[in-house]
């Protein structure tokens, strides 16, 4: 059990498990549903960009994903972006409102199941203290990250420092009895 959040938000108890369950997954799926897909916004935006600029829509989207993540862009590329910095703009809102509406039903999530309650809304997280709401957030994203990690292989011998079976010797046999037959 994890302690999250601190005396002037309050503390929860919550269980780590080493990664998300499916229920969790599912549910947050769900939260989701009905949002519009960050990129088919941009992909919108990128067409007209494309279209405008007579560009390729793939140049377009690398356009507008650099300008949105604050790359330094190319002078022309940088150009574009300033012509087009509206619709671009929209796209980083877009962008931003999508992460705050990831991070509310991941949490949401988390507190309807590990907490056992399934009545638990978005609008409910929205009440949260921010410091609780960051602490459930970086919980989920540390369950997460370990989803994502490799499992180490199980140690060789090597590295065990045993010899590995083609390396040992067998003693030759003499064809005398063994003291223990």
């Amino acid at each position: 059990m994890r302690q999250l959040g601190n005396d002037i938000s309050g503390i929860l108890e919550m269980p780590a498990y080493g990664g998300l369950t499916v229920g969790e997954s599912s549910l947050i799926t769900q939260l989701l549903a009905k949002e519009q897909s960050t990129f088919v916004a941009g992909a919108r935006i990128a067409e007209a960009i494309a279209k405008a600029e007579s560009i390729s829509l793939t140049e377009a989207f690398n356009i507008i994903e650099g300008a949105v993540r604050g790359t330094e862009l190319e002078p022309d590329a940088e150009g574009i972006r300033m012509r087009h910095a509206g619709d671009i703009e929209k796209v980083a809102r877009i962008y931003a409102m999508s992460g705050q509406r990831n991070q509310a039903a991941t949490v949401t999530a988390l507190i309807a199941t590990r907490l056992n309650r399934p009545e638990w809304s978005l609008e409910d997280t929205k009440t949260l203290h921010r410091a609780l709401f960051n602490a459930i957030y970086e919980l989920a994203d540390e369950e997460q990250a370990a989803e994502n990690q490799e499992p180490s292989p199980p140690p060789d011998e090597e590295t065990l420092g045993k010899p590995p079976v083609e390396n040992m010797k067998l003693p030759r046999p003499t064809g005398a009895k063994s003291p223990t037959t």
